[in-house]
Parts: C-alpha cells; structure tokens; sequence
C-alpha cells in the first residue's frame, strides 16, 4: 500500500478528554457494582490491554482502522485504570485497616476531619492513624470512621484538625431499614466510611491536642475568625443563611428555612459550590484585570493567575473543600492558568480534566450526589444557556444581564434535572424566577461577606464593619423574604408520583437530545427526543400500575416505637401504632407513602378496639384482621390476654419488649414472628434461642427491615 493510501489515526475532535473521563467512570462503576476484586487483577488487565497502543507509538502512521482499534484499546486501559484505582481505595480490604486489629479494651487514635453538631449529639468524622495495645505496644493503622459525642462543653471546643483518642467497639454501618429511606450506609461507604461509633461515657474519650499548622486546621481557624465576625452584626436565619452561603458552615439552618429553599429550587446556595467560587473568580477578574488590567503583559498574566488560584484555593479550603468546590477550584485554576498564554481550551476539556483528577484521588466520589449535581449543573449551563440567551434581545444592558442570568438557571435546571426527580422527587415550579434572583442576591451577598471579614477580621475597621455588616443583613434579610414568597405560592412544588433509575435514564437521553438538536437543528434527533420522552412516560405508566396493584401492610422499623400502614390499594389507608413525627417521616413511613400515594386517614391504637374498616381490614381487641391473614398484637406493656377464642394467626406482631419466654403456644401452623422496632436489641437473642426451640420463623424490623405483606 503506497504512503497516500494510508489515512491518519482517527481524531478525537476538540473534546478529547470527554471519552476519557467517560472510560475511567465506567471502570469506577463497574468494579463497584461487581464488588470487591483484587487490584492487581484491573492492574494486569490494563497492562496488557495497553500494548497495542503503546506499540502504536513507534509506528509513525498506522492504517485507520488499527488507530481506531489502538484509541479503543486506551480508552479500555483507562477503563481497567479506574477498576483498580476504585479497588485501591477500599480500605476494609487493606493489612492495616483498623477494624481488622481492634480488640475489645483497645484505644484508637485520629484526627478530625470534619464536624457537625446535632440536637442530641455531635458527629466527628475521624481519620484513624493509630491503635494503642496494653501489651502489643502502639501500631499504624488505617480508615474512617463516624464518631457521636454527647453535645456538652467540653465536645463544643473540638475543632477539624484536633487530635482525639477514645475506645469503643464500632460497628458496621447499617443498610436502609424502611422501604425508599435514603441509603446512608452506601452514601458513607462511598466516602471510604463503614463504621460508627457513639460515645455515651465522658470517660471514653478525650482531647490529644491539634495538629496546630496543618491546612486543615489553618483553614478552620480562618472559618472561625470569619464567623466570629459575622456574629456581632447577625442573628437567627440571617446569620445562618449568610454562613452558611459564604462559607459553608450549615448546622445553624433550621428546618423551616432549608425546606423554603428545598422547595423554591434554590438550596444550592446554601452549599458552596461552583457557583459561590465562580463568583470568587469573577470578583478577582474584575479587580486584577478590569480595574487595574494587569493581563496587558505576560508578567501581569502571571500574577493574575497566580493570584487567581491562590484566593480560589483558599476560599475552597475554609469552605470545607467539598467536591463541588473542589471541581470548581481546579476548573478555574485550569482557566486562569490558560491565561496566561492567551490559551483557549474547550470548557468540556476543562470540566472532564477536572472529573479525571477528583476521580483518581477519590473514585468513591462519582457516586456522590452533590459531585453528580455539579457536573451536570455545568453541562447544562454549556449547553442551553446561549440557545435560551439568543431567544430574546433586551435593549438595556441590566435586562440583557438579568435575562443571561435565567438563561444560566434554565439551563443549570435541565441538567440537573434528571438527578434532582431521581434523589429528592420534586421540582420546583418558580425556579426560574428564584433561581435568578437567588443567583443575584448569592453575588451580592458574596461579595458583601468578604468585605465584611475584610474590614472587620484583617483590617479591624470597626466603623466601616459596621456598615458593611448592617448591608450584608439587609440582603439577606430581602433574600430569605423572597425565598418564602416564592415557596407560598400554589403550586410552588411539583412532586410526581413516580420516577426511578430508568426514568431517569430516559429523561436524560431526552434532554441530551434536545441539547444536540439546539447545536444541529436535526428532524431526525428532535423525533429520537420525542420518542425517549413518550417511552420514559409509557415505562412510568406501567410501574405506576404495578406498584399500585393489591393492597398491602407495611410494618415499619420505628425506633422505640410501632407503626403498621395498611394501605387498602384503592386510596384509603390506616395506621396502626403511633404516628412519628414530621422530621422523622423521611426516615419511616414517608417514601412507602409517597410513592403509592397514600395518607393514613387515621391512626388507630394496636391494641383494644374493635373496628371494622373494610371487609377485609378489621380490629378486634388483639387480633387485626387483615385481608385472608390474623395477626396477633403480644404487648410487653400489656398482660397477656386468654387466647382460646384467637383461633388461628398467621403472623405476631411482637411490641414494647414482650419477652419470649412469655410466648403462649400455637396449634397448626406456626405463625411468623415480626419483632419490630419498639423491642431492645438486647432481646433478640432470647427470641432466637426460642425460635431455635420451638422451630419459629422470626423477622426483625431491626436487622430484616420493615415487613411487608400484599394480598
């Protein structure tokens, strides 16, 4: 073949490192679904598998189909890469991890990395560096863990950064016990988190000093100084949302105001992420480049990047580094130090080399929601901002910038679309006005925050703090006013009634066709679009239907407590037990509800009535008939009742720590013995050694989860 046969390797077009990122994710992604696997195994794969296009390197110009075979091969090396780098980082199957080595009586040491009071304790996590053995001696040791202090005085003056020693058995994080609950057990565990460990004894614990100069500690100082300052001139949800906007400390938001942010679509103000270090940078530019142009010269470049990424850094630092802000920090740093050339690189190039480099520090972050709500906010952004700015030209300068601002809300919404239906299940009706002035009010308030700590915390003008502070608690003020406007109004939120992984799926092919026919103005991809869009709503049409079908008892983990729905499958239902309370909803009955679109109607006592609610769903004193099932209530509050007239059960409700000794005995077939949440745990073994005996079939809510029955 002559040498003008022979065509080039093929191009990755200008966003060579999207396939890239896409690669190592999958890899990260599938080396987590499969489980754990021995690193050297990915290792081996991805040493072989980059022969081929290693050798590529010494043939100056390959055919085309072997340079497609060799970028396919690459990004399967980069694939098998993130496999590894995903197994390296599991730390319970590392030598050194410490739960491997802790005996009972052993004391562990570590470092704080984070905290977070709570109502009835304060949560630490902990980075373990150290087992102390009375007769071993002292050996370094690995991993992570939750650790829960009592909230009083002396647990109020730790800080991140501080050493601390204590000694306690943890234990494994538990999965979900209620069906739709939240995971927090995954949730952990992609942050390299598998224990907890709650302290009750002062005596368990105690302070071992501070690491004093390292970043982490340096950086909280800094935070505590800033917050300091914040405190003489705010109080209640001004000084909460202000901190909590400008420097990330969010443990003074309430309630109230988190779920008017929640529902207006503009809580993500209330965690710094890209958007509070966008305005960081932007803030920067204006004074380093607009006011005193110092990128007129190379040298002036190089102190404005220079400068840029030092401020972007240390904002970053002392807002806690989470993975929002740190995509952000090396997103800008990667734009400031291409200004320095005059570079120009493509913003999806930017946003996957910033991808790459968290994902090989941290692979466990691909799964984390605010790292996925990040990315795709952006992607958004990229997307259909300048589509939506181009609809319409405003002759004012400021409306032009008020309608670029909703173009930049609107296109953050789409991205983040699918995600936001998928993990909280709602969507907020006003965010288009609420967003944008959210956004303009988060400028306003940045900007005032750091002139506040400013003249207050470094120049310790006193006077002028005065001002700025008062101004600072004006906007605020105006914003939290907005925000609960906008959450008053009908239908502020919506709330389907159904969406899941696949639905989430086909929403986002939709979206991404839509964003490929804003770029290319295809028929053919707006009638694909249509048509991922009709399947994602026939796919929930028949989940729907499905769910729906039959009636069916949930038994419910409640702690110290119990809680039976019956949800009759034709939109009434009952509760049986008692009803938690709203903030504790999330956790128990709330998801099962929601997602068959049910409210009890009542709740009634588990004990002593004689109701008839259906023909199938009745109550006489300790039995509860429910569709072709008897189940009888054994309460340990409660003597135990005469049951010759019970007749037959077919499940026993065990509540309020009826022992099992006291277990009457049953003719036919054994019944199933749920235990619920309102038993201690310390009992459980007494109901074991009793099924063993007696060849019972037992269901903890405690460890089984919440039971449930369909008829």
């Amino acid at each position: 073949m002559s040498s003008s046969e022979i065509k080039p390797p093929a191009a990755w077009g200008l966003v060579a490192l999207v396939p890239v990122v896409l690669a190592l994710g999958a890899g990260i992604a599938v080396a987590d679904l499969i489980g754990f696997t021995p690193p050297p195994y990915w290792l081996f794969l991805a040493l072989v598998v980059a022969i081929i296009p290693a050798s590529l390197l010494f043939w100056p110009r390959p055919e085309r189909w072997l340079a497609v075979l060799g970028s396919g091969l690459v990004l399967l090396t980069v694939f098998a890469f993130g496999g590894w780098r995903m197994n390296t980082a599991y730390q319970p199957e590392q030598a050194t991890f410490f739960a491997h080595h802790l005996q009972p009586g052993d004391v562990l040491s570590g470092k704080i990395t984070s905290l977070r009071p709570g109502e009835t304790n304060l949560r630490a996590e902990v980075k373990i560096n150290t087992l102390l053995n009375d007769t071993l001696g002292n050996r370094q040791v690995t991993g992570r863990l939750l650790l829960y202090l009592p909230p009083n005085e002396r647990a109020a003056e730790l800080k991140a950064g501080d050493l601390i020693v204590f000694r306690g058995q943890p234990r494994l994080l538990r999965p979900p016990l209620n069906p739709g609950v939240f995971d927090l057990r995954a949730y952990w565990n992609r942050k390299s988190i598998h224990h907890n460990l709650f302290l009750r004894d002062g005596g368990d614990w105690r302070p071992a000093g501070s690491t004093g100069t390292g970043l982490t500690a340096i950086a909280e100082g800094w935070r505590r100084a800033w917050f300091k300052t914040f405190q003489e001139h705010l109080t209640g949800d001004r000084l909460a949302v202000a901190a909590a906007l400008v420097m990330g400390k969010r443990d003074l938001i309430s309630e109230e105001v988190k779920s008017a942010y929640t529902e207006t679509g503009a809580v993500h103000v209330l965690a710094v992420s890209g958007l509070h270090v966008g305005i960081i940078f932007l803030i920067l530019r204006f004074f380093l480049v607009t006011l005193f142009k110092l990128d007129r010269t190379r040298k002036g470049r190089l102190s404005v990047a220079l400068l840029s990424v030092l401020c972007v850094w240390a904002f970053a630092m002392v807002s806690g580094l989470s993975p929002s802000v740190q995509r952000a920090a090396i997103m800008f740093s990667i734009l400031a130090l291409g200004g320095i050339g005059n570079l120009r690189t493509h913003v999806f190039n930017t946003l996957s080399a910033a991808a790459i480099l968290m994902l090989v520090i941290e692979p466990g972050q691909l799964f984390q929601v605010g790292f996925q709500l990040s990315f795709t906010a952006i992607i958004g952004i990229v997307c259909f901002t300048s589509f939506f700015d181009r609809l319409v030209y405003w002759p004012l300068k400021i409306l032009r910038g008020a309608w670029s601002a909703m173009a930049a809300s609107t296109g953050a919404q789409l991205g983040t679309l699918p995600l936001s239906l998928l993990y909280f299940g709602q969507f907020p009706t006003y965010f288009l006005l609420s967003g944008t002035i959210v956004i303009l009010f988060a400028f306003a308030t940045m900007f005032l925050g750091l002139a506040h700590g400013l003249v207050a915390g470094l120049l310790g003008l006193k006077s002028v703090a005065g001002i700025s502070g008062w101004l600072l608690s004006v906007v605020v003020s105006w914003q939290n006013a907005l925000i609960f406007f906008f959450g008053g109004l009908p239908g502020a939120l919506l709330k389907p009634p159904y969406f899941d992984g696949m639905m989430a799926v086909l929403l986002s092919l939709f979206i991404g066709l839509l964003a490929v026919f804003v770029r290319w103005r295809r028929k053919g991809i707006l009638v694909a679009a249509g048509l991922s869009f009709l399947g994602m709503l026939i796919w929930a049409g028949t989940q729907v239907q499905k769910q729906d079908e039959g009636a069916m008892v949930t038994v419910f983990h409640r702690s110290r407590g119990s809680l039976i729905d019956v949800d009759n499958g034709d939109g009434h239902a009952w509760s049986f037990g008692t009803q938690p309370e709203a903030r504790d909803l999330a956790w128990t009955a709330g998801p099962r509800r929601a997602a068959r679109g049910y409210f009890p109607e009542a709740t009634l006592p588990l004990t002593g009535q004689d109701t008839v609610l259906t023909e199938k769903i009745a109550q006489r004193n300790i039995l509860l008939l429910l569709g072709d099932t008897r189940w009888l209530v054994l309460d340990g509050e409660q003597q135990l009742q005469d049951l010759t007239e019970a007749g037959t059960v077919t499940h026993v409700l065990i509540v309020n720590g009826f022992k099992a000794a006291n277990l009457p005995t049953f003719s036919g077939a054994l019944p199933l013995i749920i235990v619920d949440g309102s038993n201690p745990y310390y009992r459980y073994d007494d109901w074991r050694e009793q099924a063993e005996v007696s060849g019972l079939t037992l269901h903890f809510t405690g460890e089984d989860g919440a039971f449930e029955y369909r008829w």
